[in-house]
């Protein structure tokens, strides 16, 4: 296994091979590099550990390094070291994104002591600093992330029935499988049944399987998915599309841990944890008559809400890394990272598909490339084409240059670079369309 990079950004320090040493010691690759190389360096090397080591009283651009990159590399830990400190210098760091703060006289013992106490070669630490032990693929650093990684912390080691809720695309099937493998039945079955994608009869048959003979074609017995999630976790996809027929077979079966195998008299006891998603108004749903409420509440023990893309931005260009990075190795590619405006263009797209949404455009990003294509790139004219007609977005121009200036509040530079336009365009295309500032703002 390739040891984990740990990125040095430094200014010619006299304790260059001391500190690589300590770094190779402590099991990793030591990388060095300036302000200037660093992000292109930690694009294309994913490192586990940045350390900045500072010399000056006031590094204006360090510490603009260090928060740029805590903002674009999932997964790493940031350590600052500084020869001229003072408590200015140490709180601007830790706000830029530094998690551990070491100041002269610092010896490699010390360096070597706060590696160990901020990261352990070859593990997540996102997962470590917030509790979870495995399976964190839920990619971000907003606070709506943070603050669901700590639910997820708290309510995994419970045996409590969970309810996830989001539109389409949020990641609700990660979340579910994040709750198991954290949980004290990781070790046994995860199993998915997609409520909306069978008919009553199908769903009542994957559910809880069938005897011989219990149909035409029947000629064996089959256990159903309860049967087979026995001492794991059972995730129930879209249950807000289940028939109420259903609903009361499931809510039954719940309760007295036990089915009947269609076309079956003897009853299966079966020992599993319940987890549902649904992207629809379970509330509105139990009022309107369409859910069962006393299934609902059975369900609605522990409830966990996903937030759509556009309420966490600030972890777009994380995810585009990420994809970056998945895409790369299974396409055989090597493009490094997108252009600044090719970043911003993505994170002033209203994402109505959410991370899935995003997902297929890096996909498709990579796919329009060609072949040969490295480095640094910008963003495909088809995939922006795709972008500006996804589902759900305007089809007019006008309604298009409304959308892009109400994404971006009015910015007109943002705006532009949305729309892939140059601002003299932009400006030409509001005089056509007849959109003035000032009116549209009311």
């Amino acid at each position: 296994m390739a040891q984990p990079i740990a990125l040095i950004v430094e200014n010619h320090t006299p304790r260059r091979d001391e500190i690589a040493r300590t770094l190779t010691m402590a099991g990793y690759a030591p990388l060095f590099a300036s302000t200037l190389s660093a992000p292109e360096l930690s694009a294309r090397h994913c490192p586990a550990l940045v350390l900045f080591v500072v010399t000056l009283a006031e590094p204006v651009e360090e510490l603009a390094c260090l928060a740029h990159l805590h903002t674009t590399l999932y997964g790493a830990r940031f350590l600052f070291l500084a020869s001229a400190s003072s408590e200015t210098l140490a709180i601007a760091a830790l706000h830029s994104g530094a998690e551990r703060y070491v100041k002269e006289p610092w010896t490699a013992a010390m360096l070597a002591l706060a590696v160990k106490e901020l990261v352990m070669p070859g593990t997540n630490q996102v997962q470590a600093c917030c509790g979870l032990r495995q399976g964190d693929r839920f990619v971000g650093r907003s606070p709506a992330t943070q603050q669901l990684r700590a639910q997820l912390a708290r309510i995994s080691p419970t045996d409590s029935s969970v309810l996830i809720t989001g539109e389409t695309g949020t990641g609700k099937d990660v979340i579910a499988e994040m709750v198991h493998v954290n949980s004290k039945r990781a070790k046994k079955p995860f199993i998915c049944i997609n409520t909306a994608a069978l008919p009553d009869t199908l769903v009542e048959n994957e559910l809880f399987g069938h005897d011989r003979g219990a149909f035409t074609g029947a000629v064996t017995e089959q256990d159903g998915k309860l049967a087979a999630a026995d001492g794991g976790t059972l995730f129930l996809d879209e249950i807000g599309d289940v028939s109420l027929p259903v609903q009361a077979k499931l809510l039954r079966a719940i309760e007295n841990k036990t089915i009947y195998r269609v076309g079956g008299t003897r009853s299966v006891k079966f020992d599993v944890r319940i987890v549902a998603a649904t992207n629809q108004d379970l509330d509105r749903a139990v009022g309107e008559g369409r859910f069962r409420s006393d299934l609902y509440y059975r369900l609605n023990v522990i409830r966990m809400r996903l937030p759509p893309l556009r309420e966490r931005p600030e972890d777009i260009p994380l995810l585009v890394n990420h994809y970056l990075r998945q895409f790369n190795k299974e396409m055989g590619r090597s493009v490094r990272a997108l252009s600044p405006r090719a970043v911003e263009t993505l994170c002033a797209y209203h994402w109505p598909g959410n991370v899935r949404e995003l997902r297929n455009a890096i996909e498709a990003l990579l796919v329009n490339l060609a072949p040969e294509t490295t480095g640094i790139v910008d963003i495909p004219p088809e995939v922006l084409r795709q972008l500006a007609f996804a589902v759900g977005a305007p089809a007019s121009e006008r309604e298009r240059l409304l959308q892009a200036l109400t994404a971006t509040s009015w910015n007109k530079s943002k705006a532009a670079s949305a729309l892939h336009w140059s601002r003299m365009t932009l400006y030409r295309k509001m005089r056509e369309h007849k959109v003035e500032l000032r009116r549209e703002r009311v």
